[in-house]
Formats: C-alpha cells, sequence, structure tokens
C-alpha cells in the first residue's frame, strides 16, 4: 500500500523550542523609547500568555532558567491617521522590538527577530464630554496582541 501525505500539521502541535528546556526567563524587556512604562506592559503581556498557553515554567531570572526571552522596545509612535476639523480623531499606535529566544547552556539562538512591528489603532472623541483617553487602553490591546502573535511564532515551527 501507497501513503501519501499532504503536508499539513496541526497548528500549535509543533514545537521550535527543545525537549530539554523547561523553564524560560523572560526578564523585564529594555525600553529605548520615552514611552513610560511601555516594556513592563509588553513584558507582562508576554509572560501572561507563556503561562497560560505552555507547560513552562517563567521566571525572570536567567541563572535558574533552561532559556532567556530577552526584548529590547526600540521605537513607539502615536501617528494621526484619520483628521475631522483639523484634529487628529484617530491614532495609530506603532511598536518596534528586538527579541530573541535563546538555550542558556548552548548558547543557541532558537528565535530572533530585530524588526518586530506591531500597531493597533485608537480614536479620539471630538466631544469633550465624552473624552476618554484612549491610549492606554490600546496600549493594553497591542500588547495582548503582540505576545499572542509572539508566543505562536516561538512555539509553531512552520
Amino acid at each position: 500500500m501507497f501513503s501519501s501525505s499532504c503536508g499539513y500539521r496541526i497548528a500549535g502541535k509543533a514545537t521550535a523550542i527543545p525537549r530539554s528546556i523547561n523553564s524560560i526567563a523572560v526578564p523585564i524587556f529594555i525600553n529605548q523609547t520615552t514611552k513610560y512604562r511601555l516594556e513592563q506592559r509588553l513584558t507582562g503581556a508576554v509572560v501572561e500568555e507563556l503561562i497560560s498557553r505552555t507547560n513552562y515554567q517563567i521566571t525572570s531570572d536567567a541563572r535558574s532558567s533552561d532559556a532567556l526571552l530577552s526584548g529590547i522596545v526600540t521605537e513607539f509612535n502615536a501617528t494621526p491617521v484619520i483628521f475631522i476639523n483639523g484634529v487628529g480623531s484617530t491614532f495609530l499606535i506603532t511598536v518596534r522590538l528586538k527579541l530573541e529566544l535563546k538555550e542558556l547552556g548552548t548558547n543557541k539562538v532558537l528565535f530572533q527577530n530585530s524588526n518586530y512591528f506591531f500597531r493597533e489603532e485608537f480614536q479620539i472623541s471630538q466631544q469633550s464630554e465624552e473624552f476618554f483617553p484612549e491610549e492606554g487602553p490600546a496600549l493594553e490591546r497591542l500588547s495582548r496582541n503582540f505576545s499572542r502573535d509572539l508566543v505562536s511564532t516561538i512555539l509553531e515551527s512552520f
């Protein structure tokens, strides 16, 4: 009997992380931007995503871990993309990072992206009585979406 395979796999089953890795250190990312606490939001979202989706022990201490996920936030921009009466009403937040996952025992790089780019839109009400600072919630959404995408990219070897 001949058997054939189409090459498709179930998403989330393949892994780029060696079986010898049981713990991953995720220290607070370095922030090279002027956006206050952006690195803490992004790092926290990544830690939460790793904890919820994997069985790895997650810590901030690289000395007690098998792998290290490090990040540098290199860019933050909030740019108006839609104007109403000459005032920005819709903004686009852009965040750029350098990321690396390294196996500490061998110094083997398991994942690396020096231009990880993510963005999120938010709107500002033109009515002063309805004004709500939307940038904070937009950064939270961006952090969650970024962390989901990053963890999926690291875990799946497609």
